[in-house]
Order: structure tokens, then sequence, then C-alpha cells
């Protein structure tokens, strides 16, 4: 058996039916020439009889209370791997509500935290491949790797493979130190940061050089926890609905902005979804006087992969609410460089650490009366890197990629962003009570990229339009909206 690293524990134990943790993937493909028929079955029959590598063939075993391992079995296919087919004509709005209602329910610990659907049957001759992954056997940017392996570059390779057979098994997992307490590592705050193993040189001095910055002793390089001002997006999920919207931004005009500007992809897209943010608020009359916070995932994978959650974490603080496009950029620039700084400072484990100490700062929020009033961030934005190029399953060209992003605790959105091919896939993952308007949000950060576009003087024709092989094709329009309903898992 295998311990479980106290992050990933920590999505376990935080785990409630109006608060899923498993992350969510669509993959979309257009079916080869002659297959139309044939594809799905072929691709059922071929997942069935596969085997799983390890993380997804991990069962989640509890050793005692608050503590856990992951235990090798052998997953019964059966069950992990489901076909559907949507009646005719499979429209989008099919589509949306069968996705929607899959994505509601929690995954059964009984079982390998993760589910397939094959969804056949979708108009134009498309297929898609939905996958369920709990956050606590992989995090974001291992999910996208494990989704570039199991695709090829190349029309030719005709293998039917499966994101569970493409993670590599040779990867060593990753232990958690045994004689400190899960719950310390979850609950501790910085007092528990002071209890970490001994061998985790460096942390003692982070945690100084934070209780510096809370003293007003040194300049602030990041937002500190229980200061951001409470607005509508931190409006958490009093039930299992979700509401999800996603749009897609060609790299390249991206790239164009960060260049003029001297900033980075993840800055220019950080300051599009804040001036949207904004906008929102404002239209909704509830408009902030301080600068809205982010809690911001930072990967620390390496090229080695492996499974769990290999991620660190800050809080930044955005643009002013009366910022121009650029003055907004500049500032999120600012932030996001010293973060980065602040990153280099800081030893892998001290990051790790730190990153379960703002985790615990967002549950405070949820939990606690008082601390829900003073937040430590208002929404959650993640950046990955994805695969580059066309890609094909068997054949079929990948022409879409979305993800469904979940909630956590002290916040009612999270805003997930990957480039994937030649665009920037944005994906809006909202608490009815928080965004009930997923796809207007969507609207006003295409709106806000336009004008940063107009400010770097790198304006192009207008985003394109529906681009052919993406699926808001689907639907002839380039954002599309998904609203789960509440049901009991």
């Amino acid at each position: 058996m295998t311990r479980i690293a106290p992050m990933d524990l920590s999505f376990l134990l935080l785990e409630r039916a109006n608060r899923p943790f498993h992350m969510a993937a669509l993959t979309i493909f257009q079916k080869p020439k002659g297959q139309q028929s044939s594809f799905g079955p072929r691709l059922f029959d071929a997942y069935r009889h596969s085997q799983a590598v390890k993380p997804f063939n991990y069962k989640l075993k509890w050793l005692g209370k608050d503590v856990a391992a992951w235990e090798t079995v052998e997953p019964d296919m059966g069950y992990h791997v489901r076909h559907i087919a949507l009646p005719a004509p499979g429209s989008v709005q099919q589509f949306d509500e069968t996705v929607s209602f899959l994505n509601a329910s929690l995954l059964d610990r009984g079982h390998p935290l993760w589910e397939c659907y094959i969804i056949d049957g979708i108009e134009n001759g498309r297929i898609a491949v939905l996958l369920k992954v709990h956050h606590s056997l992989i995090d974001g940017e291992g999910g996208l790797r494990v989704m570039r392996n199991f695709l090829s570059d190349s029309p030719r390779t005709k293998t039917l493979a499966g994101p569970w057979m493409a993670f590599d098994s040779a990867d060593k997992p990753r232990r958690s130190r045994p004689n400190v307490s899960q719950i310390q590592r979850l609950q501790g705050m910085l007092r528990g940061l002071t209890k970490l193993p001994g061998d985790v040189i460096g942390v003692g001095n982070d945690v100084v050089d934070l209780g510096a910055q809370l003293l007003n002793l040194k300049p602030r390089r990041a937002s500190l926890p229980f200061t951001a001002r409470r607005t509508l997006f931190n409006n958490t999920a009093k039930s299992a609905a979700r509401a999800y919207a996603n749009i897609e931004l060609p790299l390249a005009d991206v790239k164009a902005v960060a260049t003029a500007t001297d900033t980075s992809v993840n800055d220019v897209v950080m300051t599009i979804i804040d001036d949207a943010l904004h906008h929102y608020l404002g239209e909704h009359q509830v408009p902030t006087d301080k600068p809205l916070v982010a809690f911001m995932p930072m990967s620390l994978r390496d090229e080695s992969g492996g499974g769990g959650n290999q991620v660190s974490a800050e809080l930044i603080p955005m643009g002013a609410p009366e910022a121009s496009p650029i003055e907004r950029l500049k500032q999120i620039n600012t932030a996001t460089t010293s973060a980065k700084d602040k990153g280099r400072g800081m030893q892998t484990t001290s990051r790790q650490a730190y990153a379960l100490l703002l985790a615990s700062s967002l549950t405070m929020s949820d939990t606690l009366p008082w601390f829900g009033k003073v937040p430590s961030a208002n929404l959650v934005i993640s950046n990955m890197k994805g695969p580059t190029g066309q890609l094909y399953l068997a054949g079929a060209p990948m022409v879409a990629f979305t993800g469904l992003p979940i909630l956590p605790p002290g916040a009612g959105l999270n805003v997930t962003f990957a480039s994937v091919n030649t665009d920037i896939c944005l994906a809006i993952g909202a608490a009815p009570e928080a965004v009930h308007e997923p796809f207007h949000l969507a609207e006003l950060i295409e709106r806000a990229f336009r004008a940063l576009q107009i400010d770097s003087g790198t304006t192009s024709p207008a985003i394109s339009p529906t681009k052919a092989g993406h699926r808001p094709s689907l639907r002839d329009q380039n954002v599309n909206h998904t609203t789960t309903k509440s049901r009991t898992p």
C-alpha cells in the first residue's frame, strides 16, 4: 500500500455532496470516414478489455480516522467504462444535459476513483470521451499529460488507447512522511507548519518571512490569508448544481499581446478574466472597492510525471477595480512576477506546505462563519500547458477539449485555462449562487480580450467566430453553457 500525501488526502476529507472533488474533462473526436457506426462499439470493447496502470488502479483504504492509503487492485473495467448513445439527432443540448447529469454525482469510494463515459451519437459524426478522476489521484497538469499520452500525433496510428493505459507505470509513487500526523498537515495552519518533518530545511525562514509580512515589516509580495474583500464570487454551492461555460481564444493572438507588453500568456489571460469579473460585478450592482484575489495553483511537476498533486499555490492580488486594460495587465504582471520570485526562494517541500496553509485558510472561510466574512481568495484561476499540434485517437482527430472545473472551499468560481493545439481553452465552473450566467461571463472575457488587443496595439480581425473542428461549432457559437441539475449522489 502507498500512504496518501497530505495534500491529496485533503481532497478526500473536504469532499461533500455539495462539493465534489473530482475533475472532469471532455475530448471530442470526429469519427474516421467509413466508421460512423463501428467506431464507438470498437472503442467501448477495447476500453472494457483494457488494463489500468497507476494511479488508476489505486483504491482508497482507510487506516484510521483521517489516515488513508492507496491499495493496488485490479479495477473492474465493466464498472469503470460506460457507453452511452444519444438519441437522434444527438444535439448539443442533449449532449450538454447528459454531461451535466453524469458529472453531478460523487465517485464511488468502493472502487478506484475514476469513471469513463463514451458518449456516442453526437451530431455531425462525433464521439466524446468523458473522464472523471478524483483530485486526490492526480492534479490538473498531470491529467493533461495523461490526455496527451493516450493520443497520437499521427492519424495512421490505429491503437484504441485510454487515459488509464497511458500513464507511466514505471514512475515511483510519492509517499507522505509517516512521522507526521495527516490532520496536522491539513489543519495546523501556521502552527502546523512549524511541526513539519525536520528534513524540511528552510521552512522556518519562510514562515518567519510570512510573519514579517503579516506585521507589515516587509513589503508584501502576495496577498495574505483572510484579507480579500468578500464578493458575489464567494457564495458557495448549497447543492451539487454547477454552471459551466467555455470559450476558445487563438493562442497566437494571446501571445502577440504578451510579446507587445513584455508579459506572459498567463498574465494576459488573468487580466482579461479579472476585467470581465469586475464588469460582471458592476452589471449586478455589487462592485468591489479592492482588487480581487485569485488562489492560483502552480505546478511543481517535472518531466518524470507521477500521480497525486505536485503543486504549490499562491494568493495573487489582481488589478485595481477601475484600472484600464493595460494598467491591469501591468499590475497583474507585477503580482505574478513577485509570486514567482518568492517561489524560487522556497524549497519544494516548503512550497507544498505553504499551499496546504493557503488551502486551510480557504476551508476556514467556508466552515467558520467569521472567517467567511474575510475570505482568503475570491476565486480560483488555474493555468495548465496542454499538448501542441493536432492529436488523434485511432485515426479520429480530436476536435475539441473542454474541462469542467471543480469548486474549492470558500469560493464559488473556478476559471481554468489550458493551451491546447492552437488555442487557449478557457473553462468556467461556478456555483449558481456565485455566477448564474457563466455564458455571459465568457462573453465579457472575450470582450475584455478585444479591448486589451486595442490597448496593446495588436488588434486583429475579430476573435475567430467559430472555428471548424472545435466544439462550439456544434451550435455555431464560440461560447458554450452547461448547467448541472442538483441531485443527491
